[in-house]
């Protein structure tokens, strides 16, 4: 039950009114969708709707990860809906192919960014306009469709140019360095930004944007996701959420490889869907790996349920886009309690959440060798399990659980 009345108190001891607040998000990706940014900016606009505030999101028409629009999304009879007292408002947007590079995503999301401005200059006007990126299009929209007398937060999941850099996502001379100018051009105009880590902050700032910088890691529902005890069974690996490059899920399939040579009786699943998903099935076949699998993604209701199938968590990241974003499934893995493996580089953003968290274990990327060794060691040991799965849970309920990001949240919208 949501109060018609919440108050907070404000910097200058006064309590504020939430109930006549009004938050608009603008995000490429909401619910339904079931990966990438869409949990968590799903569970913000929860978090605040339920303290009162009237929250509202435009979105598109959902298609993340398979990038094709869900079926019973692709009339116009769910283009106005609420869910959890969020009222939402769904953008057709014509433009997704499936499979395709940097300037298919970008004219998938300039598509959404052009109908988005037209949209906001429609609108009722909000008190505050949270902007979500992906896409820096769409945190663009928000600048141009909204006055300059509007609160502009922006949310960066994802820190585009770098990227695109890092991932040699495109060959064309200069539009990384066109991208780079575009993000700080446009986060100048913020009054505030909220990013993942550390390593993303300064990423941001290295850009040039001189507004202030939150950090606030990816909310997640530790109401909804439990802890469950581990499967009887094959000893499964699981791998859930976007098939794409920067994943770096081509070392799941070194991996499987050399967990076959050492004959070890385990299972990897990899669940999820993405513009990578046929090259890595193709991967699979041609070295005929019985020990590896993909399936698709479970459905949200059974969240809980689907991530408990995993006695071990693998998290492969590409090593060179690491600083540009945060893999913000590994939040809902320790909220389930279980322990995960990361390939990421000593000293990096993961580095550093391992060490405050003490809820999972790194290993070199790119290292097959030393990624088995690592598995090997974790898989003989259920006490060391056990005991990284209740520090991830502790720190979830601690630092990215619902109450916790909605106090944080709270600070950086209403400024107490």
């Amino acid at each position: 039950m949501i109060n018609a009345t919440t108050h907070i108190p404000t910097k200058a001891g006064v309590h504020a009114d939430l109930s006549s607040t009004t938050i608009l998000i603008v995000s490429l990706y909401y619910w339904p969708e079931p990966a990438g940014s869409a949990p968590p900016v799903q569970q913000m606009a929860e978090c605040l709707a339920q303290l009162g505030v009237k929250v509202s999101v435009l979105t598109a028409r959902p298609a993340y990860p398979e990038m094709r629009v869900y079926a019973n999304y692709r009339d116009n009879s769910r283009d106005q809906e609420e869910h959890q007292a969020v009222a939402i408002t769904r953008i057709p947007v014509a433009s997704y192919q499936p499979g395709g590079g940097l300037m298919t995503r970008l004219n998938t999301e300039l598509n959404f960014a052009v109908r988005a401005w037209w949209k906001l200059l429609r609108m009722p006007r909000p008190a505050c306009l949270v902007l979500v990126s992906p896409s820096i299009l769409t945190v663009a929209a928000g600048v141009l469709g909204s006055p300059r007398s509007a609160r502009r937060i922006a949310i960066i999941h994802d820190i585009q140019s770098g990227l695109a850099k890092s991932l040699k996502m495109t060959h064309l001379p200069g539009i990384t360095t066109l991208m780079g100018w575009f993000e700080r051009h446009t986060l100048n105009r913020m009054q505030r930004i909220v990013t993942l880590s550390q390593a993303m902050a300064d990423a941001i700032l290295s850009l040039g944007v001189t507004p202030p910088i939150s950090i606030i890691p990816p909310t997640v529902d530790d109401r909804l996701i439990r802890p469950l005890p581990e499967r009887p069974g094959v000893f499964t690996l699981l791998y859930s959420g976007n098939i794409g490059r920067k994943q770096g899920l081509a070392q799941l399939v070194d991996l499987a490889e050399r967990l076959r040579h050492r004959q070890l009786d385990v299972a990897i699943i990899i669940r999820g869907d993405g513009n990578y998903r046929d090259e890595l099935q193709q991967q699979v076949m041609n070295r005929g790996l019985g020990n590896i699998r993909l399936e698709p993604l479970r459905p949200a209701a059974q969240l809980s349920e689907g991530l408990a199938d995993g006695h071990i968590h693998l998290v492969p990241q590409n090593p060179v886009g690491a600083a540009f974003a945060v893999p913000s499934k590994i939040y809902s893995i320790m909220a389930a309690g279980r322990p995960f493996i990361c390939t990421a580089d000593a000293g990096s953003s993961l580095d550093t959440l391992r060490e405050a968290s003490d809820a999972f274990v790194i290993c070199p990327p790119n290292q097959p060798d030393r990624f088995a060794d690592t598995l090997e060691c974790l898989i003989n040991d259920p006490n060391e399990r056990s005991r990284l799965g209740r520090n991830g849970r502790a720190y979830v309920e601690q630092h990215a659980g619902k109450s916790a990001c909605s106090r944080a949240y709270q600070a950086v919208l209403f400024d107490y």
